[in-house]
């Protein structure tokens, strides 16, 4: 074989591992990720959202986070979060406390391989806005 074609050769399986390594990059794999959220809780149980993220699961076992970290109502505190598709509501609604840690939740099927955003609303009805911030995840593993 020639040198030439020896060269190629090397050339063709380099390009061919670079476009793997590239590809594989690019896929999205499901982690246990900390994404953080700000927002008010409006007044009058009127609901606040994150921004949409893809839940790209098939399975409910595959559950949501929640971590209310602050909330400007004061320590220990409750706020109420769901997971929202499209102004659908796509899982129980569940009270966490403020401080509490990580919380984990089951959502209904129709979260599953769509986009999702977590909802929020003061847990008790009050005519007073809050700011909460936190961590949240559409999907664990």
């Amino acid at each position: 074989m020639s040198t030439f074609r020896k060269k190629m050769g090397k050339i063709g399986v380099t390009a061919v591992m670079g476009l793997g390594i590239l590809a594989t990059a690019n896929f999205a794999h499901a982690s246990n990720d900390n994404v953080p959220y700000s927002f008010t809780l409006k007044p009058n149980y009127a609901n606040s959202y994150t921004t949409s993220r893809y839940r790209q699961t098939s399975n409910t076992s595959n559950k949501f986070k929640v971590n209310l970290a602050y909330s400007s109502e004061g320590s220990g505190t409750y706020a109420t979060f769901w997971l929202d598709k499209s102004g659908t509501r796509v899982s129980d609604v569940h009270d966490v406390k403020q401080g509490s840690g990580n919380h984990y939740y089951t959502p209904f099927s129709t979260a599953n391989q769509s986009y999702v955003r977590l909802g929020a609303e003061n847990n008790n009805y009050s005519a007073s806005s809050y700011s909460v911030s936190g961590y949240w995840d559409e999907e664990i593993n």
